[in-house]
């Protein structure tokens, strides 16, 4: 199996009551700028989606969180030379779904694990092609009152390809009064893993910096460059953001950064590479929204 860099945050509640049900719903919009791809032609994309996670607590030692995300990436290629003028795909959709079920294995230590459903695919692709199914597996614990830390590992097939493994990771450090370093990050979309720095200088504003790692795979359609084939895109984005918090239920983001080492990959029907390319570095700008129920 190969390994990738992805994963899916956890929430992490230490201190709820039995038979307690909250959720958390996120927006967010982002505008990834064009840059040239380098065998000819230029990218950008815009992403759009909402995220809603919902926590029962069942018992004083079980937790149940269900996920669900939708996500559009509108992808835009251009040029008349390389991948740009192929125009491998434009708009992919992706939906994700997880249960997690959570024990309290001990005092300060907690184990999870559950089930991964994920379809994502170009407009015109096949649903029934393009469904992929996982599991995940690990553990949290609480260190002092400034650190948990945890992790795991997962796996989740891939299409025209082996199943791939990844990494999960979960940190919540409280490094001084105002300033904490997280896996949980607040620019979190799509697969994303990485960490955060937030500074929180004032009650109802944050402040963050922080970097993460991006993938997708998705079906492309039948009729396209590569019919029935397969789309890949990876990238390492670092940002800066600011979040407003009118209300402990609501809070506002804006967000601008860079995207690196962004890579794009075509596969046949089959997954052998068709191609495989490199993009310049690209701005990025969002806006996101978050609502507690």
């Amino acid at each position: 199996m190969k390994k990738i860099f992805f994963a899916f945050p956890l929430l992490i509640h230490v201190a709820a009551q039995a038979d307690s049900l909250d959720s958390i719903l996120d927006f967010h919009l982002t505008k990834q700028f064009d840059s040239s791809i380098d065998n000819g032609g230029k990218v950008e994309v815009s992403r759009y989606g909402a995220e809603l996670r919902v926590h029962y607590k069942a018992t004083e030692e079980d937790d149940l969180q269900f996920r669900f995300q939708h996500q559009r990436d509108d992808w835009n290629f251009s040029g008349t030379t390389g991948l740009g003028n192929d125009d491998p795909w434009d708009l992919v959709t992706t939906m994700d779904l997880a249960l997690q079920w959570t024990h309290q294995l001990e005092e300060k230590t907690q184990i999870f694990g559950g089930p991964i459903i994920k379809w994502s695919g170009d407009s015109g692709a096949a649903q029934s092609d393009s469904d992929v199914f996982g599991g995940m597996i690990g553990f949290t614990h609480v260190h002092s009152d400034t650190l948990v830390f945890g992790g795991g590992i997962g796996v989740i097939e891939a299409l025209e390809d082996e199943n791939r493994l990844f990494p999960i990771l979960v940190l919540d450090w409280k490094i001084a009064e105002e300033v904490t370093l997280t896996s949980d990050l607040t620019t979190r979309y799509g697969s994303r893993i990485g960490v955060e720095l937030v500074w929180k200088p004032r009650k109802e504003w944050s402040l963050g910096a922080g970097i993460s790692y991006d993938y997708t795979r998705f079906r492309l359609d039948d009729a396209g460059y590569a019919p029935d084939g397969v789309g890949e895109a990876t990238s390492l984005p670092i940002h800066v953001r600011a979040t407003y918090h009118p209300s402990e239920s609501v809070s506002i983001t804006l967000l601008g950064g860079v995207v690196f080492s962004g890579e794009l990959s075509v596969y046949d029907s089959v997954g052998t590479t068709m191609q495989s390319e490199n993009y310049d570095s690209a701005g990025a700008v969002g806006i996101m929204a978050r609502i507690r129920f």
